[in-house]
């Protein structure tokens, strides 16, 4: 208990330090013209923010990015590795120079169906990045592996369906020893359970993790984010970030370090299962038009007002 308010205590400080830096934007206002915004990476530098198009039946996916420049933001681009499958999940090393995602794109050339979902590299070569290459065994099998996360050390948090884990998905890491890879493990401690556990995003230092569990006899919804704190490489028991949980599906998260801003999506809607005053076309197109729908859509919140108040 006392290891668990250190951490926590700790974890606020650094926080506290992050937060000294110029505050980032409210991001997703930058996406109130998309759809179906899932996911978001922002580059170590500031300068680039990658993030998911996806398509209404999440069939396929777009990586598209932004760029900073004087005037503020670029227009979105689509990176030359994508638009033929569902690309999702982007996530950048700590140097910006090697960036992974996910995606169900075959590995042979002579294939063009989709297969499982793997998880994917490519490298920045000047201004370009390289062929997509698939990270491989052992962090690939013929189940899913889904959301890369980094440390700083460029050791590799990520979700996956593998035999003999605890549940139905659960988070993995792999250690990054001398340019390789080794065998992944199931993190020890309150994290992994009988159920759903997925998108985690670990703090580079691994002081925290982020994630997204389905459990049913907690949490509001489909998927509710919960944070568990490393006490020696055992993750402390998750707890819900109750502020922003919500009765849909919470998820993707992520944190800029810079700035110490949360960034999540949800499927939250504030369309009503019925309307006391009937609906006419005008008033239905106008509230379609205006209101959260229940799609993927990104929100963002201070992280130590989060903890603060979690």
């Amino acid at each position: 208990m006392i290891k668990s308010i250190l951490s926590c205590l700790a974890f606020l400080i650094s926080l506290s330090l992050y937060s000294q830096s110029k505050p980032t934007p409210f991001l997703p206002e930058l996406f109130k013209n998309y759809p179906n915004v899932r996911d978001i990476a922002i580059a170590p530098d500031g300068n680039e923010i990658y993030f998911t198009v996806d398509d209404l039946k999440s069939k396929v996916a777009l990586i598209t990015y932004i760029q900073k420049n004087k005037g503020g933001w670029s227009g979105p681009k689509t990176v030359s590795f994508t638009g033929n499958y569902r690309d999702i999940e982007p996530a950048f090393s700590l140097d910006g120079k090697r960036l992974f995602f996910v995606s169900n794109r075959p590995v042979h050339k002579d294939s063009i169906k989709p297969k499982d979902y793997d998880i994917w590299y490519v490298d920045r070569i000047g201004n370009i990045w390289s062929k997509p290459k698939n990270l491989g065994a052992p962090i690939n099998t013929k189940g899913n592996e889904f959301y890369p996360s980094l440390t700083k050390h460029g050791d590799l948090y990520f979700t996956a369906e593998r035999e003999g884990a605890v549940g139905r998905e659960d988070i993995f890491v792999s250690r990054l020893k001398k340019g390789v890879y080794n065998e992944p493990i199931a993190i020890k401690g309150g994290v992994n359970t009988a159920y759903f556990e997925f998108n985690a995003f670990v703090a580079p230092d691994e002081r925290y993790l982020i994630f997204s569990g389905q459990r049913p006899k907690e949490g509001k919804g489909r998927g509710d984010l919960y944070i568990s704190y490393n006490e020696n490489d055992v993750w402390s028991k998750a707890t819900l970030l109750g502020k922003v949980n919500s009765e849909y599906l919470d998820f993707c998260p992520f944190v800029d370090m810079t700035s110490g801003i949360f960034y999540f999506t949800s499927q939250k809607t504030d369309v009503k299962r019925y309307y006391e005053k009937p609906l006419d076309i005008r008033s239905f197109l106008k509230l379609y038009g205006t209101t959260p729908k229940g799609l993927n859509r990104l929100y963002s919140i201070d992280l130590k007002e989060l903890i603060n108040n979690d």
